[in-house]
């Protein structure tokens, strides 16, 4: 049975009625009653909340998750989420597949691209997008879009500075729905076992030249306890530099010399360039490299992964690290689980000699919802994924009530992540500005309700609870990030060219082993300038004309 929900449904009543005042009317209007192959249809109420008179069918194919955590009974395809936004919409909702998420879904795209059996919505990546448009097998949801999304979604689309939208336009039309994620994703801080500089009398680092003693101190120092001596310093993976995900990277260390490699930037003369042949990271890996060969940088860090790193931190022999604001809830909280004393704090750190802390922030874009050229109605996807941005902006409070059923965004019924870029930022300021009384709790949406609530636990109960450890972590991360020394760096371009198709993974193959056996010492720091020089000669330079093409457009 269907369960009124009284907030939601008033939320979204205001809405539809602000929704429908903003629409046009006569010639718009007409164009809305008639379906995407052009024929009339039954009149089509207007706006982007607005129930359809006549039942519409999606069939669509999606990743699968192991994670649903529904009770008995319901499952993805059929709970209270779906069932809700099917009534208010008047949609049935169909899987006409599901494969777990990861190679075998990627996999699965790539077989379907090429049976051209496209169901009426999937999810792809960038590279299968292209295939897709080449192929005319998508629709162009431009009208569909501009007519049915939500004021509040669009809003959410004008924080990534069209970012996100551009990388789904082509020649002039949006072919895909992009999803919509955090920036502060990417921003690295350096995390460190407080406890530690307590018990060896250090203080909190701040330069470069500061981590490196402290490192060093974690090395010889034992601040453990345990008497082997295996505490390593910087532990790193092989992937130095990763936009978007880099635990364990090295990024913060390149942007402290003002080098950000694998992104697109404009350099000092203003020209977009290729971040990782920038003079800049010269230097940084001439300190990389003679942070390795003093061994604060971990021997063996070429051979790590996420998961052996995580291991190590866990089990104590890593008291510091380079990470984006979730490793609180990624491996932190099981570091604390483990051993209760460890006390790891998030610092925004090295500073430049001006005090400023530099950083970058990654594509807005990861994924991207596709709409069959068959299919007649897009506007019931459009105007599905603005039913599914409300409840996903509450936690979907409204939901599951009095059942003890965490909110998973898997479990709507496309689950496409919609999150303004600054999202993280926002929410922080929002919870800051209760807890410095000088705003009021009831004002808060129930994403901060739930982050105050937390963080209040954690400050009266210490530890006692290690989700409102991490959420307390994480907000502190976040709001290192909103000091006014940081200056963030975001690329101008993520998207992929043509000769990109054909060379990227050569050049950035050649790319990474340089970097690594200079850091390593294989490799003289002069292979920097012989790498610019071939990273231009085997495709580069035609990739950096096409970039600035595909930007002047």
């Amino acid at each position: 049975m269907f369960r009124k929900r009284k907030g939601l449904s008033a939320l979204i009543t205001i809405l539809l009625s602000v929704s429908l005042a903003a629409c046009s009317t006569g010639k718009d209007l007409a164009e809305q009653g008639k379906s995407s192959d052009g024929k009339p249809e039954k009149d089509i109420p207007a706006g982007p909340f607005a129930k359809f008179p006549e039942t519409i069918t999606v069939k669509y194919g999606k990743p699968s998750s192991v994670d649903v955590k529904l009770p008995p009974g319901d499952s993805q395809e059929n709970n209270e989420f779906v069932r809700f936004i099917s009534d208010k919409l008047n949609i049935k909702y169909e899987h006409t597949w599901q494969t777990p998420d990861g190679d075998p879904y990627k996999q699965k795209i790539d077989l379907v691209i090429a049976s051209g059996d496209v169901p009426d919505v999937m999810f792809v990546n960038e590279t299968q997008l292209k295939l897709l448009v080449n192929s005319d097998l998508v629709a162009d949801l431009t009208s569909a879009y501009d007519k049915n999304i939500s004021p509040e979604l669009r809003k959410v689309f004008d924080s990534t500075k069209e970012l996100s939208l551009s990388q789904a336009t082509f020649n002039g039309k949006l072919m895909a729905i992009p999803n919509s994620q955090p920036g502060a994703d990417a921003m690295n801080v350096l995390y460190i076992r407080k406890d530690w500089l307590d018990k060896l009398g250090l203080p909190e680092p701040k330069t470069l030249s500061d981590i490196e003693n402290v490192a060093k101190a974690f090395i010889e120092r034992d601040p453990g306890g345990n008497g082997k001596n295996n505490t390593l310093g910087l532990t790193g993976t092989q992937d130095i530099i990763n936009i978007g995900s880099s635990i364990f990277g090295f990024d913060t260390i390149f942007s402290y010399y003002d080098a950000y490699p694998e992104l697109w930037i404009k350099n000092k003369s203003g020209n977009v360039e290729y971040g990782s042949i920038q003079p800049e990271n010269k230097a940084a890996l001439a300190k990389l490299r003679e942070m390795y060969a003093a061994g604060i940088i971990h021997k063996e860090f070429v051979a790590e992964t996420t998961s052996t790193g995580r291991e190590k931190v866990i089990s104590g022999k890593v008291g510091m690290f380079f990470g984006p604001f979730w490793m609180g809830s990624f491996m932190l909280m099981d570091s604390v689980k483990q051993n209760p004393q460890a006390e790891w704090i998030p610092l925004a750190v090295p500073l430049d000699g001006k005090g400023n802390f530099k950083t970058h922030t990654m594509s807005p874009t990861s994924s991207f919802l596709v709409i069959s050229k068959k299919f007649k109605h897009p506007e019931a996807v459009i105007r599905t994924l603005n039913h599914e941005y409300i409840i996903d902006q509450s936690l979907g409070v409204d939901f599951y009530k009095g059942q003890n059923v965490p909110y998973k965004r898997v479990n709507l019924p496309f689950g496409h992540m919609m999150a303004p870029f600054d999202e993280k930022e926002i929410r922080v300021s929002g919870v800051d500005k209760v807890i410095a009384g000088k705003a009021d709790y009831n004002s808060l949406p129930s994403p901060e309700k739930l982050q105050y609530d937390r963080i209040k636990f954690e400050k009266e109960n210490p530890k006692k609870d290690l989700t409102a450890w991490s959420t307390t972590l994480s907000s502190a991360t976040t709001r290192a990030m909103l000091q006014d020394n940081v200056i963030k760096t975001s690329g101008v371009f993520y998207g992929k060219t043509p000769t990109m198709g054909r060379k990227w993974v050569n050049l950035k193959k050649m790319e990474d082993e340089v970097f690594i056996k200079i850091i390593m010492g294989s490799k003289p720091l002069e292979a920097f300038d012989e790498f610019v020089t071939e990273w231009k000669k085997l495709g580069g330079d035609e990739i950096t004309n096409e970039v600035r093409g595909m930007l002047k457009q």
